[in-house]
């Protein structure tokens, strides 16, 4: 017959209980902005992962005769990528864009895929 731990615990030895600091933060006053991780993405800069495929998430939508250029997957700050963008585009200030901030998407008016993807090669 196995004893059980019941009748166990009464000859078990206890091991001491380390005390465990606590761990204390530093003051906010001591912290300045250029220490904390990953300061200023987001704010004036931005990033376009490509697809696992290895292309850049550049689309051309098409519903009935309207054709739009749409750019996924950007991440960061997005105003600054339209833009950009749109400064070094032929005709830039013409374009009528849109922006979904929320899933980092920039809708172009027209067709303008090749020129996009061929920007990107460039600069990106």
């Amino acid at each position: 017959m196995r004893p059980t731990t019941s009748i166990l615990a009464k000859f078990a030895v206890k091991a001491p209980k380390v005390p465990v600091p606590l761990y204390t933060f530093a003051p906010l006053s001591q912290v300045s902005a250029a220490e904390l991780p990953n300061n200023g993405f987001g704010k004036g800069s931005y990033h376009i992962p490509k697809t696992k495929f290895k292309h850049w998430p550049v689309y051309l939508k098409v519903s009935n005769t309207r054709r739009t250029t749409e750019i996924r997957k950007i991440q960061g700050d997005i105003v600054q990528f339209k833009n950009d963008l749109l400064k070094v585009l032929e005709d830039g200030d013409k374009l009528k864009t849109s922006l979904n901030t929320t899933a980092g998407i920039v809708n172009i008016k027209g067709d303008y895929v090749k020129e996009v993807k061929a920007l990107f090669d460039q600069h990106l």
